[in-house]
């Protein structure tokens, strides 16, 4: 009984310890944190309709009216540089509608409209598609005054063939895109029209942010995994990608207006970024506007690989009827999308939750945990006794806190590729979500049994020497490194 005591004694105090500094982890997490901590905020803004929108007519163009194509190439002069572009034209006689395809973010080469241009060709529609301005940088040359410009301009050449009706020549414009085609329509009445698809009206940043969180609540994942994610992303304040572009641009577009979205458009939220953009619509007066919600349709318009039914025609009867179809078209239809979680702004990590102090957490684990010890371990008096019982559970600790900033990492790779994706299930996050916090409390058990041996240990008279004193250093110095960066996560939060 007598040794049994102070050993139960020491589990009790250990136990406390630990619960005592998981507490004071809790609370120092939002004080290491931004200064405006970020939480979701649920979309409550009205549907476009409060009634059932009709379907859109999946049925096919009939066969016999599709036409022969031409394809030409041609160059667009613009300031500053020559934009390389593609026409496809149907092959008869006449004065067609046409439209120039402008390009989501990233590099913009234009064959990948060349599908979609040969539709529009034999449907009747001018179709040019161009490679974005070669100096164009995704990170910190968007410049969206250029952009639309440079859209303005191959508008301005279609407008100048004799194939082409001058007064029915627009835009289409593609996630980023969407961005750009209303900025050139608000500034040139020569753009008669405009088409957007999976439009963005908010900055990468944020989009990311809310596709991450919705996928995740869609899932049934955890809320505290779901804002790990977003803070996470807080550290992607680089360059232009956590910038929301100018608003209100809509507003001062006057021309026949159709905006398309997927319901499965996981990139951009689709109910909020279509309220948004007839509210500006409306407040400007212009009513000729439709909205079209593509079932089960990506990002791009697609489904299984291939365009969603009833996605080209129904663009392609929009513009070959204008002007009449603007006024007749029908202001909402296909399936609604349903949206959890409005965007809101990503608060901005300190530099030591960003890119700069993962490098220093990192390179410091690397050479606390390896570099030192390999260097200083050929020091070490021999013998057993205290030393080596201290610095074999300082190395533990060490060990500990490691492996539960490696889980983090692992599972939050995990969550923003999964919710990005709209992939993976509750199960896998739960347990996941379980599996981190385990290890974050086991890592604050293993730096308090460390501390009750280094301290029963001193108490005995024992005292390092030389490289003891290194080696504990070292040790000491990743454990507490590790549960604090966990901790700044916000690992040890009560709520689940």
């Amino acid at each position: 009984m007598s040794t049994a005591a102070p050993s139960a004694r020491l589990v009790l105090a250990v136990l406390a310890s630990a619960v005592v500094g998981v507490v004071l982890l809790s609370l120092a997490g939002p004080l290491l944190g931004p200064a405006q901590d970020w939480r979701p905020e649920p979309y409550v803004a009205p549907p476009l309709t409060d009634r059932p929108p009709p379907p859109i007519d999946t049925e096919l163009a009939p066969a016999g009216g599709e036409r022969a194509v031409v394809r030409e190439e041609i160059s667009v002069p613009v300031r500053a540089d020559q934009l390389a572009a593609t026409v496809f034209s149907p092959d008869a006689p006449g004065r067609y509608p046409a439209v120039a395809f402008v390009h989501g973010a990233g590099a913009g080469d234009r064959s990948s409209f060349y599908g979609m241009a040969e539709r529009f060709a034999r449907a009747g529609i001018v179709a040019v598609a161009y490679d974005k301005r070669s100096d164009y940088s995704y990170f910190d040359n968007r410049d969206f005054d250029q952009l639309a410009e440079d859209a303005s301009a191959v508008v301005a050449v279609l407008r100048q063939r004799s194939d082409v009706d001058p007064k029915r020549a627009g835009l289409w414009g593609l996630s980023e895109g969407g961005r750009v085609v209303p900025l050139a329509a608000s500034r040139d009445s020569g753009v008669a029209f405009v088409v957007t698809v999976g439009g963005a009206i908010r900055g990468p940043l944020r989009n990311t942010a809310w596709s991450v969180y919705e996928g995740l609540a869609e899932a049934g994942a955890p809320a505290g995994a779901g804002r790990l994610a977003v803070r996470i992303l807080g550290g992607g304040h680089l360059f232009t990608l956590h910038l929301d572009p100018p608003t209100g641009v809509w507003a001062d577009v006057k021309q026949p207006a159709l905006v398309i979205y997927g319901t499965n458009d996981f990139l951009v939220p689709p109910t909020e970024s279509s309220r948004q953009i007839v509210d500006d619509l409306r407040r400007g007066g212009n009513t000729a506007h439709a909205v079209r919600f593509l079932d089960g349709a990506d990002h791009v318009g697609r489904r299984d690989g291939d365009f969603a039914p009833g996605y080209v025609r129904t663009v392609t009867d929009w513009i070959t009827g204008l002007p009449d179809s603007a006024a007749a078209a029908t202001p909402v239809a296909g399936a609604l999308p349903v949206q959890r979680y409005a965007t809101t702004t990503v608060p901005r990590t300190p530099w030591y939750g960003g890119t700069p102090g993962l490098i220093a957490t990192v390179v410091l684990a690397v050479l606390g945990a390896l570099v030192v010890p390999l260097v200083v371990r050929r020091r070490l008096p021999a013998g057993a006794g205290d030393g080596v019982s201290v610095l074999r559970s300082s190395r533990r600790a060490m060990r500990a806190g490691i492996a539960a900033y490696a889980v983090m990492w692992v599972y939050v790779i995990m969550t923003l590729g999964l919710g990005y994706t709209r992939n993976g299930g509750a199960l896998l996050f739960q347990v996941g979500w379980g599996v981190v916090r385990v290890a974050a409390l086991l890592a604050v058990v293993a730096g308090v049994v460390a501390v009750a041996k280094l301290l029963a240990a001193r108490r005995r008279g024992w005292a390092p020497q030389g490289a003891q004193h290194v080696l504990l250093a070292s040790y000491g110095t990743v454990a507490a490194l590790m549960i604090l960066s966990v901790a700044y996560w916000g690992i040890f939060e009560f709520s689940w």
